[in-house]
């Protein structure tokens, strides 16, 4: 299976990008913040053997890519969008994690005719500024510094993640770049994505991280159960994981409920 990286021109900025070669339908893969394109580095090969063709882009300010002065969700997620048809992705099915779900669910809402199948991997729904602020000095902790600094850190926080986990979160974090992190939180305008997930024509597979680790609590879970439309669309809990489910022990569970739902389709 072979694997290439690109880049494109973005708005104002360029966007860098991993493909998996695979036949069959786009998938387009969204990672979530301080993560890179690598971040599914055992994920992508998993769904080009389910029958796609998979492409990861680096989010502005992570990876290879470069910054954007815009954080708002719908700015994301036009140049996402843009960037996947300068890429000869007209129709895609379409996976986001945490803030890679967050753009994802924007892409689906603003084009609806290019979605065909939506999941979101505990996908961050709503933020406020206020709120924010409180989470930057977590999620800037340890940003910039080298990987082998990084990695003893990762593994002992996350001991039942593949040593590959640890290596490539290792290397996003050293990527990262602060202001995309303190762009997300604070300068992207208090939002709530829940109610937009009524406008979804396409099915929605909405996976949540076990109640001790998702970042979506009980009340909005209920409410976006309530959103769901279209047929089979389901809000699944799935027991024993973290935030970062499709990593570690939440692996092999997580991604048969994607490949399970997939082939139905």
């Amino acid at each position: 299976m072979q694997l290439s990286r690109g880049s494109l021109h973005a708005g104002k900025t360029r966007l860098s990008y991993l493909q998996w070669d695979g036949k069959g339908p786009d998938l387009l893969l969204l990672h979530g913040i301080t993560s890179n394109a690598q971040a599914w580095w055992r994920v992508a090969p998993r769904l080009v053997q389910a029958g796609f063709r998979v492409t990861a882009f680096d989010m502005p300010g992570h990876g290879q890519s470069g910054e954007t002065d815009d954080h708002r969700i719908e700015s994301v997620a036009q140049l996402i969008a843009q960037s996947a048809a300068d890429l000869g992705i007209d129709r895609m099915l379409l996976i986001g994690h945490s803030w890679g779900g967050s753009v994802a669910l924007a892409m689906a809402v603003r084009a609806p005719e290019r979605v065909t199948r939506l999941v979101l991997i505990d996908p961050a729904l709503s933020l406020t500024a206020e709120v924010g602020k409180t989470r930057i000095p977590v999620f800037t902790q340890g940003i910039g510094s080298p990987i082998d600094a990084l990695a003893p850190a990762l593994a002992a926080a996350n001991p039942d993640w593949h040593d590959q986990d640890v290596h490539w979160k290792a290397e996003a974090m050293q990527q990262c770049r602060a202001e995309a992190v303190v762009g997300f939180f604070t300068r992207s305008g208090d939002w709530d994505l829940t109610p937009r997930l009524a406008e979804v024509e396409a099915p929605v597979l909405l996976l949540v991280a076990d109640p001790l680790a998702t970042i979506i609590d009980a009340r909005t879970q209920r409410a976006a159960q309530g959103q769901l439309r279209a047929k089979a669309s389901r809000l699944v809990v799935v027991p024993k994981t973290t935030h970062n489910m499709y990593r570690g022990a939440g692996y092999e569970p997580t991604l048969a409920l994607i490949t399970d739902w997939l082939d139905s389709r």
